[in-house]
């Protein structure tokens, strides 16, 4: 099977050359537990992930957002992290966003192509979004005023910022909303025996405490997700 992410710290990213993360400790535990060969994780942009998952083979892809479109066409095992979603300009610029209609005014808003965040707000009526290959991408962009506005995921914005070379102080998050819940999402051609057996020991360390100190290890700030 193979194993694909991108780089979104602190869920999953690269450091030197090595997967780390939330999500890679959580993967790597459970193969573990499962007695499976440690595979290497392949890191890659999320739009190319998000097809590779779709195509033939036996394929894992974390983490995903679950959503109402995305939920017939994966097999999943979570949750493993809580989202959080925020509205992002250039700092100091005295913007104050009330509501998300007030984003739908704007002459545009970036998001990243094939992120939870793009999805969500396409499906809240927006017109007005700009999608780009990745968050580094967007970060520039609106930086450079070529957009008033970014829509993203919050908990991953310090580690892009740095990926980046940008001090976290060159942005604030002008609308904080709705957060939805990551799983490890696996191609319809996965067999439903080892998805189950990868949701079982998930499960197992949810019980046993593991689970959690992994997550309070990354993110000390959060719950962690202890249900279904």
């Amino acid at each position: 099977m193979r194993l694909l992410s991108e780089e979104f710290p602190p869920i999953t990213f690269t450091q030197n050359g090595v997967s780390k993360g939330l999500a890679v400790e959580l993967v790597e535990e459970i193969q573990r537990r499962l007695g499976q060969q440690q595979q290497t994780i392949e890191f890659m942009p999320w739009s190319r992930a998000y097809r590779e998952v779709q195509g033939p083979g036996q394929i894992a892809l974390f983490t995903m957002a679950r959503t109402p479109v995305r939920e017939p066409l994966f097999k999943w095992v979570g949750p493993v992290v809580t989202f959080y979603s925020a509205i992002y300009a250039p700092a100091q610029g005295g913007l104050r966003l009330r509501s998300l209609e007030d984003a739908k005014r704007f002459e545009s808003v970036l998001v990243v192509r094939d992120w939870f965040t793009a999805e969500e707000l396409t499906t809240l009526g927006f017109k007005n979004l700009v999608p780009v290959s990745d968050p580094v991408t967007a970060l520039r962009m609106l930086l450079a005023k070529r957009a008033p506005l970014f829509a993203t995921e919050r908990q991953s914005m310090p580690g892009i910022m740095a990926q980046a070379g940008l001090p976290e102080s060159s942005l604030e998050a002008v609308y904080t909303y709705a957060s939805s819940q990551g799983y490890i999402a696996f191609s319809k051609d996965t067999p439903d025996a080892l998805v189950k057996a990868w949701a079982q020991q998930l499960e197992a360390m949810k019980r046993d405490g593991s689970f959690a100190a992994i997550y309070k290890r990354w993110l000390p700030n959060d719950q962690p997700p202890m249900g279904r």
